[in-house]
């Protein structure tokens, strides 16, 4: 920011060398380090004020090649608000007024050149502060409405943009709104490090910068970009809008070269068109994350992004997000529970808790629906923490009534990444009169490996407090040998996927053997899901399985119908110091 103190710029528009040699010597008096300028021609003067920020401008009032009028114009196109003083040696009162009118600041009489010192001196205060005014305005412009790590649009900053557009164009249905979805675990390897991660941030912004050149971008959240294009031709065929928007994805996605090393970013585009699928930005931006959301949960292609029905998933998953926070306040969420058989006594040992939701418009929703929807909208802590209050609860009805089973509670990657959910865990379970030994935290590897540090800490606290870790879906993840070996695990849980072919595929049957044999190498316990049929269940048994769980024994069931499924004799558990 400019102050009164610094050197000023000024240009003399002036035809006569001499006159401006005098003028500059008046000037340099003033300001020993000013610049001064002279500009004898048009030609002269637009060099100048396109090399220029001028403070002032001086100009002679007559001048046969380059008028007053002229230089007043060219000034304010090239440089406005650069005030201009004239100067003229015919004295004429009403030829200032006229001038003044025309557009110069002030007017200034050669035989009284006194008079233009402080008339320059007053005309740069002004500039200065106006132009300070404009540098505030525009430093405020920026905090509200840009974002500062990556120069695009902030949220209120695109609320603002599309509504501006709105107005100016009076329709939008050109319009398409892009959101850009970025995974979080942008590098599913242990030899990816933080570091490596934290700049592929700077590699992502330039590849968006590349790709959307002229569009307007925007970051919504930390992981959510959005782009407002008109370049897609909905004239066009669907085929080719599709093609377009898969080619896009495509070079988003290409691998990156992060300190020598090739990482495929993962970015998910999502689609909304104003006044089809929103008239908000906010509305427009949830109902294109839903559609990124809806193709990849569903194992759809984006060339599906135009079908009728992914965008009414979308506008399903936008009112499940929308009442999920209600719902948990509210108690709409219940709980079921699976069996689970310890073949070592043939007895229930465990129950598997599954929550559900009981939505007030759609009716009975399963996990697979919401669990994705809280991590996304960061309701998966609050969410989680029912679910672990009220299998506690549960579990010591059950264990009131003599059966003695443990519980197994399922974690997702958000849980497992908040540095307060092994203490919050442990004091939700003790509030409810449980030891914490009587519960079982499950956890995908896929959920695991976001952050494996802190996922690593999160389960040592869980098992320090009391707890047994079970790692679930083993074997459909990356690199499941190495993970097992850093995580620290108690159970393995062999995916359904492999129990399925055992009997008829020989290649799974050699891979849940070898599973089985090297789990009990590791000293941990085996566990299988998905047993449909007692040839499975004795297989299992002869391989050496632990434990077992499947539409066999029982689909998963409200906490009164296990009441009344269970055997009337105690269930003895796992272990003796469970």
């Amino acid at each position: 920011m400019m102050t009164d103190q610094e050197a000023p710029i000024i240009i003399v528009v002036d035809d006569s060398e001499d006159d401006f040699l005098l003028i500059k010597r008046q000037l340099l008096k003033t300001w020993q380090a000013a610049t001064v300028r002279h500009a004898h021609c048009e030609n002269s003067l637009r060099e100048a004020l396109d090399e220029l920020e001028p403070d002032v401008v001086i100009c002679d009032y007559s001048m046969p090649q380059l008028t007053h009028d002229q230089t007043i114009k060219l000034v304010s196109d090239r440089r406005p608000d650069t005030p201009v003083i004239l100067l003229s040696g015919l004295a004429s009162d009403a030829l200032g007024v006229q001038a003044m009118h025309a557009g110069v600041r002030d007017y200034v009489e050669k035989s009284k050149l006194e008079r233009l010192m402080p008339a320059v001196r007053r005309e740069i205060h002004t500039h200065r502060l106006h132009r300070d005014k404009l540098l505030l305005e525009q430093a405020h412009r920026r905090a509200v409405y840009f974002d500062t790590s990556t120069g695009f649009l902030n949220r209120q900053g695109l609320v603002k943009t599309l509504t501006g557009l709105r107005e100016r164009t009076g329709e939008t249905m050109s319009l398409c709104l892009l959101s850009i979805n970025v995974s979080r675990n942008q590098a599913r390897r242990p030899e990816v490090d933080r570091r490596v991660r934290r700049n592929m941030l700077e590699k992502i912004i330039n590849r968006l910068k590349d790709t959307f050149r002229q569009d307007i971008l925007c970051r919504w959240s930390d992981n959510v970009f959005v782009v407002i294009t008109s370049k897609l031709d909905w004239s066009g065929s669907r085929f080719d809008i599709t093609e377009a928007l898969c080619g896009i994805e495509a070079d988003l996605n290409r691998p990156f070269q992060v300190d020598n090393i090739a990482v495929r970013p993962n970015m998910r585009l999502g689609l909304a068109r104003p006044g089809l699928h929103g008239e908000h930005a906010a509305e427009l931006v949830t109902h294109a994350q839903s559609v990124a959301n809806v193709i990849e949960s569903d194992n759809l292609e984006l060339l599906n992004v135009l079908d009728d029905e992914v965008h009414d998933l979308a506008r399903r998953r936008k009112t499940i997000e929308l009442g999920l926070a209600k719902g948990i306040e509210n108690n709409e969420l219940v709980l079921d529970f699976q069996p689970i058989e310890d073949l070592k006594t043939g007895r229930i040992c465990g129950v598997e808790a599954l929550v559900r939701w009981t939505h007030p418009e759609l009716g009975r929703i399963m996990p697979c629906e919401f669990i994705g929807v809280a991590e996304d909208s960061g309701l998966i802590d609050a969410l989680g923490e029912w679910v672990i209050e009220s299998s506690s609860r549960k579990l010591l009805e059950l264990h009131a009534q003599g059966h003695m089973v443990w519980c197994a509670v399922n974690c997702a990657a958000g849980q497992l990444l908040n540095p307060d959910f092994p203490s919050r865990a442990d004091q939700i379970i003790r509030a409810a009169g449980l030891d914490p030994k009587w519960i079982e935290f499950e956890v995908t590897e896929s959920a695991a490996i976001d952050d494996m540090s802190r996922t690593i800490d999160a389960l040592k606290k869980l098992k320090a407090n009391g707890s047994q870790i079970a790692m679930d879906d083993f074997g459909t993840g990356y690199a499941s040998l190495n993970y097992l070996r850093q995580l620290p695990v108690d159970v393995l849980k062999i995916d359904k996927s492999f129990v399925m072919d055992l009997l008829e595929d020989k290649n799974s049957h050699m891979i849940v053997k070898a599973v089985i044999d090297l789990a009990h190498a590791l000293g941990l316990t085996v566990h299988a899901e998905g047993i449909e049929t007692a040839a499975q269940r004795e297989s299992l048994l002869q391989m050496g399985c632990d434990r077992l769980q499947g539409y066999w024994f029982s689909k998963p069931m409200d906490l009164q119908a296990l009441q009344g499924w269970l055997k009337p004799a105690p269930a003895q558990p796992l272990n003796a110091n469970r």
